[in-house]
């Protein structure tokens, strides 16, 4: 069945009773209305069926916020601040931050239960002109962020496990053939994601407990340490207390740079919110739970690896998880099994990242923010999965995976995934105060999370992009990088730019010749939910 808009006018006749109007959000449409209006949008139901429960759901989040970072990034976070009592007050501020982000993100999932995350919430929070803003994300997030970020992480998850097999050599010498292997599994994904989605959510389940697992290793190691029931020679790094700290401009830039992209990837949640069942409980509590059990595992990984490496022993060369693994459990630990658990931790994020990002890609088509929105909206009649939009998200991450040479320009790749994003972020975070001043009596705003928490979130998503023209700090032990800090961004920024380009030829060009009104939905979606009685969104929470 398509799952293709079609337009206002075509979908509200002025004929129809209340009850009809109300049909368009509540129920599915049949397929005389595919056919007979398929040139553009109409407000339906999602109909991808509600397979993910509060498990999978946080399996999702966790699937993509815990990649290699916490087992790596808190030696930086160290080094670039001076002391571990700094760098564990960084890490609990960016968590509660990142959690009010989350939460916002919660609320705006409520208000409009399908699919497509940011596109939604920033076509209804800021739609002139011409949902600008959501065009802008559609086109650099499901085009370039969203499938540089799967190559980057296809090709690195192999590198895990052939340290892990002792065979370094191929690590720092067969760069393509560690890309080839990613082709390969990032294809079985593909397939997997295509036949099945109650498969494909097994699976993700089974990443985010092993991600849990190896965590939990380390943080309960540290929670064992900190209390003596596991006798180390005590360090001096917690009893030095604030002595040592530097923290200036530069270094709380690049510091706090680095912890809110290990907190990132709650947002994929968002793009298949439509497929989550009793969305108004489940959704919050996923964020929460999620957020919040991996905020304390955090902690506790942080107290962990400073009880174990004094801070002049930090081997940038070396992650840091590796080295804690090492002087506690040995080198078995910290050499094959650590290595091999973070290997599957980060394919873990490939399969949150397609599974999320065919999503992206199937909505950005649905809504018309994309040419071939109807093949893009297809669901599998058998499958009850979006092929063609995971089959193109997985061709474009082919892509990106193969055109960039080894070395720089891959690491280029690498850090241009995350400067449009935060932005992104920022807008969606002030789009919960646009909304509770615009849609005060909205009555799919099931949730109301700390707005002011969001609010903070924005504003420093937002410095943080702007911070990202600024020189860093130099991380000791680390070389500088041969290519300049600001073209990162600023060709981050440049893309970003040049969407206008087709959402002028899309929203203008496109929609003054044929006559299509392709953002008409988001208007007509508020109109619907304005008119719902108390019965209706009784309704509308049961399915």
């Amino acid at each position: 069945m398509s799952g293709i808009y079609t337009p206002v006018e075509a979908a509200i006749a002025p004929s129809q009773s209340h009850d009809d109007i109300r049909h368009g959000l509540l129920g599915h449409p049949t397929h005389e209305e595919y056919t007979n209006h398929s040139d553009g949008p109409k407000v339906v139901d999602e109909p991808l069926s509600k397979e993910i429960g509060l498990f999978s759901a946080s399996s999702i989040i966790i699937g993509q916020v815990v990649g290699s970072g916490i087992f790596s990034t808190p030696g930086s976070i160290v080094l670039l601040c001076g002391t571990p009592s700094t760098a564990l007050i960084l890490w609990v501020v960016s968590g509660v931050v990142s959690l009010g982000g989350a939460l916002g993100s919660a609320e705006l999932g409520t208000m409009f239960p399908q699919n497509g995350g940011m596109i939604r919430y920033l076509s209804h929070a800021y739609p002139r002109p011409r949902a600008l803003c959501a065009t802008i994300m559609a086109y650099s997030v499901t085009f370039f962020c969203r499938p540089a970020a799967i190559a980057a992480n296809t090709a690195v998850f192999a590198q895990y496990f052939f340290f892990a097999a002792g065979r370094k050599e191929y690590i720092e010498s067969r760069d393509y053939l560690l890309r080839g292997i990613g082709v390969l599994v990032l294809t079985v994904l593909l397939v997997l994601n295509m036949v099945s989605v109650r498969w494909s959510l097994r699976l993700l389940n089974v990443f985010a407990v092993v991600k849990m697992l190896t965590l939990g290793v380390v943080s309960i190691t540290g929670f064992l340490l900190l209390v003596g029931a596991v006798h180390k020679t005590p360090g001096t790094n917690w009893s030095r207390g604030f002595r040592g700290t530097h923290l200036d401009v530069r270094s709380f830039a690049s510091a706090m740079t680095r912890l809110f992209w290990s907190w990132e990837g709650w947002s994929n949640i968002g793009y298949v919110v439509g497929e989550v069942r009793d969305v108004k409980r489940t959704l919050p509590r996923a964020l929460t739970l999620a957020m919040s059990t991996l905020g304390v595992l955090y902690v506790l990984a942080n107290v962990a690896y400073f009880m174990v490496i004094p801070v002049e022993d930090i081997d940038n060369g070396t992650m840091l998880a590796a080295q804690f693994m090492d002087r506690v459990f040995g080198t078995v630990m910290g050499q094959h099994v650590l290595p091999a658990c973070i290997g599957v931790s980060i394919l873990g994020v490939v399969m949150s990242e397609l599974f999320g990002g065919g999503r992206l890609m199937y909505t950005a088509g649905k809504t018309g923010f994309v040419p071939y929105g109807e093949m893009l909206g297809q669901i599998h009649p058998t499958f009850g999965t979006p092929v063609y939009a995971l089959g193109i998200m997985w061709a474009l991450s082919i892509i990106f995976l193969f055109a960039p040479p080894p070395g720089q320009a891959f690491d280029l790749l690498v850090d241009l995934v995350q400067e449009g994003m935060w932005y992104f972020y920022a807008l969606t975070a002030f789009g919960v105060f646009v909304l509770r001043k615009r849609l005060p009596q909205y009555a799919l705003r099931r949730y109301r999370s700390p707005v002011w928490l969001a609010c903070v979130f924005g504003v420093l998503s937002f410095v943080l992009g702007v911070l990202q023209f600024y020189p860093p700090a130099r991380v000791p032990g680390k070389d500088e990088p041969s290519v300049p800090y600001y073209l990162a961004p600023l060709l981050g920024v440049s893309f970003m730019a040049l969407c206008a380009v087709p959402w002028y030829l899309r929203m203008y060009k496109y929609v003054n010749r044929t006559g299509i009104q392709l953002l008409a939905w988001i208007d007509e979606e508020e109109q619907q939910v304005l008119q719902m009685t108390e019965a209706d969104v009784r309704h509308l929470s049961a399915q």
